[in-house]
């Protein structure tokens, strides 16, 4: 499923997930389904190019653009070495910097999954940091629908924030509800096309349903529907 898709049924979700715990009043509600929304988009982190991951980098031109200036300033500095220019080691510097402004999405999942671990080793933190910290810093270099799509670290996921959030206060419940409601959405969403997901510890293992094409108008249709069941859900829950 492409961004529409994996939305409109993640905010289903939070929505089914909110109409089963009805006593939550309206701030910890819209926590809940804005975290179903973050939720659907999550998984997609291991991609690229997905929505989630373009809101951490540049776009591709200039990522482009960035790398041919990092290939520049390093050769300057390579040249204005070998000529005994005076301080060669700036253009080397910027080369590298604009080298990593490059990566940005890699450099900010690595350090966000770099601080979580290191959270967790000083503060003695609950172990679903470390399990989000090492999915972080891995994120960069795992392929896509692989281990982060997987029924596993799914499951392993859900285990870590209900047991984290069952002694939190109600927005901190709601907010790990909306979380898992999402991530299962978007694994149910990429198991009814043709690339489906896998299991990790089964390989040969996959639900690969081939009901719809990403971004073809039966996904248009279902995420309108969504759309509008949740609506309707938000209209029993609240009227």
């Amino acid at each position: 499923m492409n961004r529409q898709g994996h939305i409109g049924l993640a905010i289903l979700a939070g929505s089914a997930m909110l109409y089963v715990t009805p006593d939550l009043s309206i701030m910890p509600a819209a926590v809940l389904i804005s975290a179903a929304g973050a939720g659907g988009l999550l998984p997609d982190l291991d991609h690229k190019t997905s929505t989630i991951s373009n809101k951490l980098q540049f776009s591709a031109r200039k990522r482009k653009q960035l790398k041919g200036l990092s290939i520049l300033s390093l050769g300057m500095g390579i040249l204005w070495f070998v000529l005994q220019q005076p301080m060669p080691w700036i253009w080397i510097a910027a080369g590298l910097i604009i080298s990593l402004a490059s990566r940005l999405r890699s450099l900010i999942l690595s350090g966000l999954g770099l601080l979580l671990l290191i959270g967790h080793e000083w503060y003695s933190l609950h172990w679903l940091t470390l399990l989000a910290g090492v999915a972080l810093l891995i994120m960069p270099f795992v392929k896509h629908r692989g281990i982060i799509h997987s029924p596993e670290f799914a499951g392993i996921l859900s285990l870590g924030i209900v047991s984290f959030t069952a002694t939190q206060p109600v927005l901190f419940q709601a907010l790990g509800l909306g979380l898992l409601a999402g991530w299962w959405s978007h694994l149910a969403g990429d198991a009814v096309t043709v690339e489906g997901i896998r299991s990790v510890l089964l390989p040969r293992l996959k639900v690969a349903l081939n009901l719809l094409r990403n971004g073809g108008a039966a996904e248009r249709w279902i995420a309108r529907s969504c759309w509008l069941c949740s609506i309707a859900l938000w209209l029993m829950i609240f009227y």
